[in-house]
């Protein structure tokens, strides 16, 4: 007894041809939110919980990226404290330079721009991104289970569109 595929070809390869799309975006929208998130739990705390602007550049240089098989998909932007452009200059630059070191994966990476940034945290005690770092290790897979739970549903939505 033979099983006989009765839905088109075309129709087939059109589904097939959307997941990796689907999949894409939703990955992408998890990686998003959640350097959103960290990019505003670094910036928008005093500086009796961080450290005290002088310049606004440390904090101007914050910001994430998220790139995919080596390229940049998203950016954020690197809003000016006080008089910080330096700052902002250098947290883009680091995320260019970021690019080539995640040629095969997925990756959501946050900055601080100025060289400085390792210097306030240890010499001075100050938390600049490692407090950061711990609470998006801690969340990254409640954020990716989402995003599976997204895709699962939009494929869903796709099988009922082209009638599989």
């Amino acid at each position: 007894m033979g099983i006989e595929c009765t839905t088109p070809k075309k129709v087939v390869d059109e589904f097939m041809n959307a997941l990796p799309s689907i999949i894409d975006g939703e990955i992408t929208r998890a990686l998003s939110y959640l350097g959103e998130q960290c990019v505003k739990k670094v910036r928008d705390r005093a500086g009796t919980d961080s450290w005290f602007d002088q310049t606004g550049n440390l904090r101007s240089s914050i910001g994430y990226a998220v790139y995919g098989e080596g390229r940049k998909i998203i950016e954020s932007a690197f809003s000016i404290v006080k008089q910080g452009s330096q700052g902002a200059e250098e947290g883009k630059r680091m995320i260019d330079e970021l690019a080539s070191r995640y040629a095969e994966t997925y990756a959501m990476v946050v900055v601080a721009g100025m060289g400085y940034a390792d210097a306030v945290e240890a010499r001075e005690n100050k938390d600049v991104l490692a407090s950061t770092e711990l609470w998006a290790k801690q969340e990254v897979n409640k954020y990716l289970n989402q995003a599976v739970e997204r895709a699962r549903s939009n494929i869903l939505k796709l099988q009922q569109k082209f009638g599989l």
